[in-house]
């Protein structure tokens, strides 16, 4: 199992702390699917299912939908499936997007705030597109470049020496690569949000049990010790103060649509 996979597991548990971001950005995407009463009772792929903030909400659009969530850490599969468990038409797969096989064909492929842990990004969409039927539609919503700006420019200020490796994809990315997958059709928003925490320990604590201090997006070469970490939340509480007393942190989420072009069709 990967890293970010492993960490994921260990943070099913602690997940739904501070997860209104999620709430509402799964919120805003189910707005963009297909009528549910023209899509009737297609098959329905969840990539990076979470521990099913919008499986739910899949779950209240399409009662009657085939639905297949995927998650690469077992931990967060495993939450669904305690809450669904057998009921008709769900399905389980603990896989890593980019390397599992997957043979059913699908209508619909939805995925919140999940795919930009699957780099790289355009060989990802091209296996998604593969299992998709014909006008089929592809939906989601990802954190792209300049999610957490506040602090990461400020680790950058203060403790220069130990940078992350990695960054999101910037949205013109992400549109390309859905393009070059072969996918038609392509409609995008970007949103940013503030998100309130209580205090820079709050925000800190909150990003580690959600998992998203996984990875080279968050992660250097050498990691921070106590005394830098203790720095770098001090330094947050004094820079970036909201008018409620706490701390803001910002969050950049591109929604896209799009749809696999019908046999024979000219894109």
């Amino acid at each position: 199992m990967s890293s970010v996979a492993q960490r994921f597991s260990r943070a099913a548990r602690t997940y739904e702390r501070g997860a209104g971001l999620h709430r509402h950005v799964a919120a805003r995407l189910v707005g963009m699917m297909p009528d549910p009463v023209k899509f009737g009772d297609g098959r329905i792929l969840e990539v990076g299912c979470g521990t099913g903030v919008l499986t739910e909400k899949l779950r209240e659009r399409y009662p009657g939908a085939p639905l297949c969530v995927m998650d690469m850490a077992e931990g967060m599969v495993s939450c669904v499936r305690e809450r669904w468990g057998e009921a008709p038409g769900m399905d389980y797969v603990v896989g890593d997007v980019r390397t599992c096989e997957f043979t059913s064909m699908v209508d619909l492929i939805v995925s919140s705030s999940a795919l930009h842990w699957a780099m790289p990004l355009d060989q990802t969409l091209a296996r998604l597109r593969r299992w998709l039927n014909s006008e089929g539609v592809f939906c989601a919503a990802l954190m792209i470049d300049g999610t957490l700006g506040e602090l990461h420019g400020l680790r950058r200020q203060v403790i220069p020496g130990k940078t992350p490796v990695g960054r999101l994809p910037a949205g013109e990315e992400v549109l390309a690569a859905v393009q070059s997958a072969g996918f038609a059709g392509v409609c995008s928003e970007v949103e940013t949000i503030q998100a309130h925490y209580r205090s820079a320990d709050d925000f800190f604590r909150t990003i580690h049990a959600q998992g998203l201090t996984a990875g080279s997006v968050s992660r250097a070469p050498r990691p921070l010790n106590r005394k830098e970490l203790t720095r770098l939340m001090n330094e947050y509480d004094l820079s970036f103060r909201d008018e409620k007393g706490g701390v803001l942190a910002s969050f950049v989420v591109l929604y896209v649509t799009a749809v696999a072009p019908s046999v024979g069709s000219r894109q």
